[in-house]
Formats: C-alpha cells, sequence, structure tokens
C-alpha cells in the first residue's frame, strides 16, 4: 500500500516512489522500472518530500537509503515530456534544478547536500545522466559489479548538471568523461573513487544495510556536524558557484540550438520523428565508443 503522509497541503500519496522506514534507517525506492526510473517532475517532488520527513521530521531516522526497483537505479531525467528546442525547452529544463527557499543552489542538490542525515545510494544496472547526477549528491554510493556511470548526455546537451566530478575523481579523469560522455563500468568508478564498494549483485541490500547500520551506531549529531564540515570544506573551494554557474551554462547550450549542429538535428529528430528516432541517430554516431558498452550489457 503506498505510503500516506500529510503534508501542509493534506495528504499526499506516492505514485513514483516507495518510502518504507525501519528505524535507524529510512528507505526510499524510485518505482518507475518500466521507465528505468527516469527522474520526472513528480518523481523528483516525491523524494525531495521524503528525504525532507526522513531527514529534518523524523528522529528515529539516522540514515537514508536511496535505491531503485527494476533493472538499474535510473537512466536519468524523463526526456519524454515533449521535445521543442529554443527558449522555452531551455527554460523548462533549467527550472527542474532551480533554486529552493533560501538556499543558492538547485533545489534537488540542496535537499541531498543539505540533509543532515548521510543519503547512501545503493545502485545497479546504469546510473547514467540525471541518475547519476542524483547519486552523486548523495554522501556515499555502494554499488553491485554490473553498475555502470556515465553522462551520455552531453552528446546532445550542454554542460553536465553535477559539475562536482572534478572534486570526486580529479580534473583528468573529469575532463576525459566531460569530453567523451563515455560510460564507465563499476570497477573504475571504485577505482576513480566515485563509489565506495562494489560487491555482487545478490549482496547489495545486505552491503548497504551494514554500512547504514554502522553510521547509525554513532551519535546523531556527531554524524550530522562531520557532513557540515565536509560540506563546507568543499563549499569553500567553490563547489556551490559552479554548481550554479553549470546551470546558467546549461541553459544557454540548449537555447541556442543553432549554435551546435548536433543538437539542433537531435532537436529536429525528436520533434520530427519522436524520441526514440533522435536517441539512435545519437547512438549511431558513437557506435565505435559504445561497442564495449554494449558487450558488457550482454555479459551482465
Amino acid at each position: 500500500m503506498p505510503l500516506m503522509l500529510f503534508m501542509e497541503c493534506g495528504p499526499v500519496e506516492y505514485q513514483n516512489i516507495l518510502y518504507e522506514k525501519q528505524a535507524p534507517v529510512a528507505y526510499v525506492t524510485l518505482n518507475r522500472p518500466e521507465k528505468i526510473n527516469a527522474l520526472s517532475h513528480d518523481l523528483q517532488v516525491e523524494v525531495r518530500d521524503a528525504l525532507e520527513d526522513a531527514g529534518w521530521k523524523d528522529g528515529a531516522i539516522r540514515v537514508i537509503v536511496l535505491k531503485a526497483n527494476g533493472r538499474a537505479f535510473s537512466a536519468g531525467f524523463d526526456l519524454s515530456g515533449g521535445g521543442g528546442s529554443g527558449p522555452s525547452n531551455a527554460h523548462t529544463i533549467r527550472s527542474r534544478f532551480m533554486h529552493g527557499p533560501g538556499f543558492s543552489a538547485s533545489a534537488w542538490w540542496d535537499v541531498f547536500w543539505n540533509n543532515p542525515k548521510p543519503i547512501i545510494a545503493q545502485v545497479h544496472g546504469f546510473c547514467i545522466a540525471g541518475g547519476c547526477a542524483t547519486a552523486t549528491f548523495c554522501d556515499l554510493r555502494i554499488a553491485s559489479e554490473d553498475a555502470m556511470f556515465g553522462a551520455p548526455e552531453i552528446r546532445t546537451g550542454g554542460p553536465y548538471i553535477p559539475a562536482v566530478w572534478p572534486w570526486m575523481i580529479g580534473p583528468t579523469k573529469a575532463r576525459e568523461l566531460l569530453y567523451t560522455g563515455n560510460l564507465i563500468d563499476a570497477a573504475e568508478a571504485y577505482r576513480l573513487g566515485l563509489v565506495n564498494q562494489v560487491v555482487p549483485r545478490d549482496q547489495l541490500d545486505e552491503a548497504v544495510r551494514r554500512t547504514a547500520l554502522t553510521i547509525a551506531k554513532l551519535p546523531a549529531q556527531t554524524v550530522e556536524y562531520n557532513k557540515k564540515l565536509i560540506n563546507m570544506a568543499y563549499e569553500l573551494m567553490g563547489i556551490r558557484q559552479v554548481m550554479e554557474r553549470s546551470l546558467e551554462l546549461e541553459a544557454n547550450a540548449l537555447a541556442s540550438p543553432e549554435s551546435s549542429p548536433e543538437i539542433a538535428e537531435y532537436n529536429r529528430l525528436r520533434a520530427q520523428d519522436g524520441l526514440n528516432a533522435a536517441l539512435s541517430w545519437n547512438a549511431a554516431r558513437f557506435s565505435e565508443e559504445d561497442a564495449w558498452f554494449r558487450g558488457a550489457r550482454r555479459r551482465s
């Protein structure tokens, strides 16, 4: 039965996520498996509500786990809501990430970054595009061996929204991934420090819960203050300014498709023949680069 929460606007029934509390751990599960857990607007609203409840309202919760149903964590932000180009479409894309009350960065980023509770991303299968951004916003990432990470959306768009990879994996590898849109597997993600652990798929639930329960044994205030201190270190290095600048550049790139023949052609095909046609056209352009990826999918 879907969980009901009473908010200021009245009771809300979750349609796109599952929310379960097994104190001291809360589980937020992306639940659009038929869409590879694409992050629709409604799903984002529900995730934010659950994270606010677990993070700020329920003192019995010490750790939050973000996971997903189906064959993958998430294929990214939902692209099925229309395929027009020009300023109006760019504004729609940018508005998904814009400022929340009292914050200087995006609302989606802040509900993870500012949450007083540590958030563990439990990752399996695809963790790409906006899905990879979302996992990156979490405090820890524990992945199964079949997980794959990357930002393939940059091949037909502007800068990668979670422009935090230079801090996480170093500038050299960040440049490679953000200049090519190539994907990496779980082993490479672990080597780079993008994930904390890699385990067999059938051990993923237990590995995440074991880590969550270890964290939950510490004084809650100690964990919260350590999170604040780590966040502050990165904020002093300018991580928020980079995030905000990435939003502006994303909007600029998508507002001027005529300056990029690749974006213009992608938008034309999407408007004329549909999203699948546009995605297929783009995939064909990178068939050589992605050959290893298709082979990895067959082996998984």
